[in-house]
């Protein structure tokens, strides 16, 4: 077959584009209504673009409080747009009603790495929030820990449903090496450690949020330990005790699971590190962050 050298030149051309066009970066929203942004905490993967649209019919901006980025004044139905390349938190706020609202506007973007958010609708399938743990590469020393006890396990596979706040494995490394020997040594004190980021039924970041705002910017959730679990909206971000939520409502059948990056520990749970071990106590072993040690 003989080609025409017109087709060969736009063959070429075509060639040429395909591979000079760079991969598109991941889009996310933000609505300005009401004086407030919407939603005020946004977590998204690293090359994203975020767009902010100004509904209100009053001027607001986007401005970093590091100064990273700062929209300017931005009238109603405009947009202002910034990609995130680095991971990282960027809290920001609007300039022009700081000093005339009570509270002024507060947001906050959170870059995880990219590959770390499951694009709802594509979660898995017949699952479990046993399974979905065990199934997350961020989320393997909760699920060595889950593996250790079998009534947790049992609990998040058979019952609910549940809502789980795991620990990324960067909050069990935090946690230093004797904590993590002393708390995986003992059974009890690791299912009551796993059972205390669990309650009852299945609550989405927009139900936590409802919720808080609906006592004044906190409520209280009752683990399956029957402690208390404080959550608030801090500067505009959705705090689980102290912890921050990095990826958002991982479905399954009997519950959600939402990463976080802090393990919560009751009070009084676990002695202090440097605590001087008692008689006839096991020393503590090196614990490598996604093993367990099982007694």
């Amino acid at each position: 077959m003989r080609w025409n050298p017109v087709t060969i030149g736009l063959l070429a051309a075509l060639v040429i584009c395909f591979v000079a066009v760079p991969a598109l970066a991941a889009t996310a929203d933000v609505a300005i209504r009401g004086g407030s942004y919407y939603p005020a905490s946004l977590t998204i993967e690293s090359n994203t673009t975020v767009t902010w649209t100004n509904f209100d019919p009053v001027s607001h901006t986007v401005t970093s409080t590091s100064g990273i980025f700062d929209s300017g004044p931005i009238e109603e139905d405009e947009t202002f747009e910034y990609t995130f390349d680095d991971t990282g938190t960027y809290p920001y706020g609007c300039t022009l009603n700081a000093s005339t609202q009570r509270t002024p506007m507060q947001g906050v973007v959170i870059v995880v790495p990219e590959g770390m958010i499951v694009t709802p609708g594509e979660e898995p399938t017949n699952t479990t929030v046993a399974s979905v743990i065990n199934g997350s590469e961020f989320l393997t020393t909760f699920a060595g820990a889950l593996e250790s006890t079998e009534v947790t396990r049992l609990v998040l596979t058979d019952g609910g449903p549940y809502t789980v706040f795991a620990p990324g494995d960067d909050a069990f490394e935090a946690l230093g090496n004797e904590t993590l020997a002393a708390v995986s040594n003992d059974t009890e004190l690791l299912e009551t450690l796993l059972m205390h980021h669990v309650v009852d039924g299945a609550l989405t970041v927009d139900d936590l949020m409802a919720e808080a705002n609906a006592t004044g910017n906190g409520t209280t959730l009752e683990t399956l330990t029957g402690d208390a679990l404080n959550v608030s909206i801090v500067d505009g971000s959705l705090m689980i005790g102290n912890a921050t939520i990095l990826v958002a409502d991982l479905a399954a059948d009997n519950g959600i699971v939402h990463i976080i990056d802090m393990v919560l520990v009751p009070e009084g749970l676990i002695p202090p590190e440097n605590e001087t071990p008692a008689e006839n106590v096991t020393p503590a072993v090196n614990v490598t962050p996604g093993s367990w040690v099982i007694p």
